[in-house]
């Protein structure tokens, strides 16, 4: 038994971790990769994050902030992936596929629920980047918009979209949909433009311009497509429907929907960093809100406690 469980150890998960060991609590991480940091790792270098004017690596910033987090106490488990929670009761059940844990709270910091396209620089880059529609529609209203995916959804997203957006384009990344010819000609209805025979493969630009560039099926010529946003569907990792079936209420691509404090609608789960309904593609917010979860589950803890 444990006071808190954290899913998740990239730089969410890891900062909510820090807080906690701190704040005293006993605290568990689980991170199904055999690594920690996530995405964040990956990453050359940061230039924007605090007390490091030279700039820091991904690697060495979720290496230190690994450590940082075992010497606070918190317990880590890597190479742990949950697939399965029980949070009908009082206290929460995680199931891994090594063991079976329970916590007083739970901290959902599992990153984005999409799979992605595997782009370079569709994730964590800065802004420009969207995977939920209903996280932040109000960026999009009278903007020129390009979803690109794999999956059905893509179509059906487009389609949204285009109600609120200045300008819609799909991209039939790989010609991986199969599209009919009424939706066709739905989607030309809709003002959308459709474009095959590409496959997207780098993003770059910041707010409000972005550029995606795509490569040619046919003879791996590229071309660059100018917007203000891209939106990545590329279906949902396996976590989301294990969150869903446990009652967990999240948009329909994954996100977790959460009030303004980072709890979802089960007592005691909360969720934050990029897999919550909150615009954060960028480390440092996510990292702020990772220790600021950790009030809120601490909080939750004490209020449970004197019950």
């Amino acid at each position: 038994m444990h006071d808190v469980i954290v899913v998740g150890a990239g730089p969410t998960g890891l900062a909510a971790g820090i807080q906690l060991g701190i704040f005293g609590l006993d605290t568990l991480i689980l991170e199904a990769k055999k690594e920690t940091g996530g995405i964040a790792a990956k990453a050359s270098a940061f230039e924007n994050y605090p007390g490091f004017p030279d700039k820091i690596s991904g690697k060495e910033l979720m290496k230190r902030m690994t450590r940082q987090a075992i010497n606070s106490g918190v317990k880590l488990r890597t190479s742990e992936e949950v697939v399965g929670l029980s949070l009908g009761g009082r206290d929460k059940v995680v199931k891994t596929n090594h063991d079976v844990y329970s916590a007083k709270a739970l901290i959902l910091a599992c990153g984005s629920g999409m799979k992605g396209l595997g782009m370079k620089w569709e994730t964590w880059f800065g802004g420009g980047v969207a995977y939920c529609l209903e996280c932040g529609e109000q960026f999009f209203r009278g903007k020129d918009v390009v979803v690109v995916g794999n999956v059905r959804e893509a179509v059906e997203e487009a389609a949204r979209l285009s109600k609120t957006a200045a300008t819609t384009r799909l991209v039939n990344h790989a010609n991986s949909i199969s599209i009919s010819e009424q939706t066709r000609k739905q989607l030309e209805s809709k003002d959308i433009q459709v474009i095959e025979d590409f496959a997207g493969e780098e993003i770059s630009g910041s707010p409000p311009s972005k550029t995606l560039m795509l490569r040619s099926l046919e003879n791996g010529t590229t071309q660059k497509l100018e917007t203000n946003i891209i939106f990545v569907v590329a279906g949902v990792k396996s976590f989301v429907s294990v969150m869903q079936k446990a009652g967990i209420k999240t948009h329909r691509l994954g996100c977790v929907v959460v009030d303004e404090f980072g709890r979802t609608n089960i007592d005691g789960v909360f969720a934050a960093g990029s897999c919550a309904s909150t615009i954060k593609d960028l480390v440092p917010p996510c990292i702020g809100d990772g220790a600021t979860i950790a009030i809120q589950a601490r909080l939750y803890i004490s209020y449970v406690s004197n019950r």
